[in-house]
């Protein structure tokens, strides 16, 4: 390497170590990032790579962002709320869910807000948050709700091809191990059974 290369390396090196010495005291004394942030196993890790690539697949999550994708996915990674559904061992399809308290569930499913990291475990009303599933896996999903007899209720928003409008798909059952019914509300539809008590 010539003189010139070695200078200008030894100079772009000083120079970015005082950037990222300047960066970590500009944010008023705290660091970056928690220092347990990097804490995930490595299965875990997989878990969120195959996540993210099957969210870049599907047209609906498509326009978010990979910053967005991650926020968003780290919730129910940490509290081990997804399943990832595979076929011969590639992933194909996810699926992540949340017990929401009622404040939750309205800003969520009516206010069409995402969900803060301490509203995943408020409440006792199950919703599959995200549905991911670019391959075509929908019935391995069905399945996998119609596997729990104890569970009485599960909701999710189904949105359209273009994401500009969206119902609530509710399906729920009698008794345990019952017969499961289908519903699908309009937002408006959805809103008057909460307020109603039927939340």
């Amino acid at each position: 390497m010539s003189k010139h290369g070695q200078e200008f390396i030894q100079t772009s090196l000083r120079h970015l170590a005082a950037l990222r010495d300047r960066a970590a005291h500009d944010s008023e004394g705290t660091e970056p990032f928690p220092s347990d942030w990097f804490d995930w196993p490595q299965e875990m890790l997989a878990d969120l790579g195959a996540m993210a690539m099957l969210t870049a697949l599907g047209p609906f999550h498509r326009m978010r962002t990979h910053a967005q994708v991650i926020a968003e996915l780290e919730t129910p990674l940490r509290l081990g709320q997804y399943r990832i559904f595979r076929t011969n061992g590639h992933p194909r399809a996810f699926v992540t869910w949340a017990g929401l308290a009622p404040g939750a569930e309205r800003r969520f499913a009516i206010d069409h807000q995402p969900l803060k990291a301490h509203q995943w475990n408020g409440g006792a009303s199950v919703w599959i948050v995200d549905l991911v599933a670019p391959f075509g896996h929908l019935e391995q999903v069905l399945d996998m709700l119609a596997q729990r007899p104890d569970q009485r209720r599960v909701r999710t928003l189904w949105h359209n091809r273009k994401g500009t409008r969206y119902r609530v798909i509710e399906w729920s059952r009698e008794e345990d191990g019952g017969r499961i019914r289908v519903a699908s509300y309009g937002v408006g539809q959805f809103a008057r059974r909460l307020e109603a008590g039927e939340g």
